[in-house]
């Protein structure tokens, strides 16, 4: 349930917040943007990823339906609160793009032999009808050896599902495990540690001929 906002701006947002509610707005195809706020009680049970929300509007002495989706939700910094909720009215007729999470199943054997799993993609794009949405696509990468890869393309999307994200992007790879580098170079000897440390001039008082006479001091 939603009740009309009246009275909108960084000075208002504040009220509907220490009463339980959170600002939002509603956006539609065939609506203007109109200003909500809902209890956050109710929006805590409503959040799901592409969950479709019965949106109950009220306000002005009438009330209306719409059927939404939860597009953004800003939420604070520390105490992790609800700031602000943007709904977007939706037709259950009409095919939409949406985000759809990939679960990864099981251990690949390459991970079993000591390598590493690189995950480049936990979401792909799907088009499908709003109620055909599935919550996750499972993909099973038990196969996958070190040096092996799986790509978007190899996933079953259910009946009803078009995948968009493009079929050769890659999902997950699984990787040698790294090496530890050496800090000496290869090839490069040991410093001497037991060597006396070089005296500035000493080199220079050695070349020197013992047997050459002096000089006469004028």
């Amino acid at each position: 349930e939603a009740r009309v906002r009246e009275n909108t701006g960084k000075g208002h947002v504040g009220r509907p917040r220490r009463q339980g509610s959170v600002p939002a707005v509603l956006y539609g195809r065939d609506r203007n943007p109109m200003t909500l706020e809902v209890k956050e009680m109710d929006l805590a049970k409503s959040i799901r990823s592409n969950a479709i929300i019965d949106l109950t509007i009220k306000g002005e002495g009438k009330e209306e339906k719409a059927v939404v989706m939860l597009k953004e939700l800003q939420q604070g910094v520390l105490k992790k609160e609800y700031l602000h909720a943007d709904f977007h009215e939706i037709s259950l007729k009409d095919k939409m793009v949406v985000s759809v999470y990939l679960d990864l199943l099981c251990t690949p054997q390459g991970v079993k032999d000591g390598g590493v799993i690189n995950q480049l993609l936990r979401e792909i794009e799907v088009e499908c009808l709003p109620t055909n949405i599935p919550d996750k696509l499972e993909v099973d990468i038990s196969h996958l050896e070190i040096n092996s890869s799986l790509e978007v393309g190899t996933i079953d999307a259910p009946e009803g599902v078009d995948i968009i994200t493009p079929a050769d992007e890659t999902i997950v790879a699984v990787v040698p495990p790294t090496e530890e580098i050496d800090e000496e170079e290869e090839g490069e000897e040991p410093a001497d540690l037991d060597a006396e440390p070089e005296v500035i001039g000493e080199e220079e008082e050695e070349e020197e001929d013992p047997e050459d006479p002096e000089l006469p001091v004028l």
